[in-house]
């Protein structure tokens, strides 16, 4: 949406430099509208930039800001464009009422965006690795927008994220998502889930939503010059009562099922 009113935004000012004599021929014209683009796009990254300045890395953020939210979407909505990336949903409708803790196996570092732009009118935040937070501009955007950094080296603040995830979902601030793979599978095996996950949802006393990515460790291999075709399913929920009554062990050997159950339905 964003890179379409840019786009529109500059033809405007091409047509109208054009009418009043600003260009002496077409080409010039032409020329002119790709360089208003680029501008155009430039600017829309220094104010992203300027405006994250102000975000406090150190600081945990309880209240909502539709501002740096609007900001995330538009930049998902434009790497979809620019990737060429298609993202296919079902079973959506199965999305509990409130806040949720979201588990899904992990493919690309592309993830966390993709099921932020699907999730996006629950506020999504995502319990993320440390190396995310290195990325300029965009760790501090995840910072303001929920998304929690993970050391899981620290022993003591891997739990004060478990529980600062907890919090955020109980008070109805934000869904969560994580990944009990805990790091990206390199192949269409699924890796060992951390039981301490799920401990996010325990915690919370909330619902947890089980859900599969397909295809997104093809987007960078693929683009910008064929279209990658992402498939996020949302296969279920595990209720609150079974999330209380059960260990994290057990919680996590359900996901998994669900996920691995789902998977082998595809190849058949």
């Amino acid at each position: 949406m964003l890179l379409k009113v840019i786009t529109l935004l500059a033809i405007v000012l091409t047509v109208v430099g054009f009418a009043l004599g600003i260009y002496g021929s077409i080409w010039i014209a032409l020329l002119g509208l790709v360089l208003t683009e680029l501008i155009l796009i430039l600017l829309w990254m220094l104010s992203g930039f300027i405006c994250t300045r102000f975000i406090d890395m150190e600081k945990e953020y309880d209240d909502h800001s539709p501002l740096f939210r609007a900001y995330v979407n538009a930049i998902i909505d434009s790497l979809n464009q620019l990737l060429r990336i298609k993202v296919h949903v079902t079973g959506k409708e199965k999305t509990p009422q409130g806040k949720f803790l979201l588990v899904c196996n992990h493919r690309s570092g592309m993830d966390p965006l993709v099921t932020m732009g699907v999730f996006r009118e629950h506020r999504m935040g995502f319990v993320a690795k440390k190396e995310l937070y290195k990325i300029p501009i965009i760790s501090r955007l995840m910072h303001r927008c929920y998304c929690l950094c993970m050391n899981r080296e620290d022993v003591r603040q891997s739990a004060l994220v478990i529980g600062r995830a907890a919090k955020l979902i109980q008070e109805d601030r934000a869904a969560i998502g994580i990944y009990p793979e805990g790091t990206r599978s390199q192949n269409d095996e699924m890796l060992p889930f951390a039981n301490g996950a799920f401990k996010v949802a325990k915690k919370a006393k909330s619902p947890i939503l089980v859900t599969t990515i397909k295809n997104s460790d093809l987007i960078m291999k693929n683009a910008p010059w064929k279209t990658t075709h992402v498939y996020l399913d949302v296969l279920g929920v595990i209720d609150i009562e079974f999330v209380e009554n059960n260990s994290t062990a057990q919680i996590s050997k359900v996901a998994r099922e669900m996920m691995e159950a789902h998977f082998a339905s595809q190849q058949n």
